[in-house]
């Protein structure tokens, strides 16, 4: 299972911050970065893909249809970049997901992280469940942390669309695929660095309020990015 991160040049570098909570919680999955001027840093085993010269969010889709094009793994996990791992990442909750997912012809995506979401529950654990929402639900393609069917991703892979745009597309609703949610449990629990070019308050924190980073692993971070010239957190 491969995780895919999109970045651009101005977030490029907040992906340390994004690698070394992901090793601290042994998150051993390969990586493959898309983005536009390569990081400065030492990406590890994480591979980097280039995608040219960054113009524009407006060309998002544009930018990463040509490694989609080739792209030929049944299944990925499309990551953020400008986020942290705050928790420890369930290996056995992914397994168990996998398993439900290859006996679904329909199904198209499922959230990893947390979160209130209405929806049938289509398989229960006792403590958790997975559930699926309805088909008139919004942020039917959210790019938050979830796993993909390629093929469903490759088929809303259209042209001239901002991250923004992507996910507020309606497109989706009624299209008979399975879009799938986490109740009680999470795969990924993450915190927010950054919107608009601003750190948010509680960067370090879960945004599902269920944990955040040590003091040790903040101000490893803190040090990540006064490194790299990001000063207004």
């Amino acid at each position: 299972m491969r995780i895919i991160i999109t970045t651009f040049d101005g977030h490029r570098n907040l992906l340390e911050a994004n690698k070394y909570t992901m090793d601290r919680r042994g998150v051993n999955l390969p990586v493959t970065v898309l983005g536009f001027k390569p990081p400065d840093f030492d990406l590890g085993s994480w591979e980097f893909v280039s995608m040219g010269e960054y113009v524009s969010p407006k060309s998002f889709s544009d930018d990463i249809r040509p490694f989609f094009d080739s792209f030929e793994d049944e299944y990925f996990i499309l990551g953020n970049d400008d986020t942290v791992l705050t928790n420890k990442f369930n290996f056995e909750f992914l397994s168990e997901i996998l398993e439900t997912v290859k006996d679904m012809p329909d199904f198209g995506r499922i959230w990893l992280t947390g979160g209130v979401h209405s929806g049938e529950i289509i398989r229960d654990f006792g403590s958790y469940s997975i559930k699926e929402i309805p088909q008139t639900a919004n942020y039917r393609l959210s790019l938050q942390y979830s796993l993909w069917k390629t093929s469903y991703f490759k088929r809303y892979l259209w042209p001239g669309l901002s991250p923004w745009d992507w996910e507020l597309r309606e497109n989706a609703k009624g299209d008979g695929a399975a879009i799938l949610a986490l109740s009680g449990a999470f795969v990924f629990s993450i915190g927010h660095i950054m919107k608009k070019g601003i750190f948010q308050k509680n960067w370090y924190k879960s945004i599902y309020g269920d944990g955040e980073l040590s003091p040790e692993e903040k101000q490893v971070c803190e040090e990540i990015f006064k490194k790299h010239g990001y000063t207004n957190y």
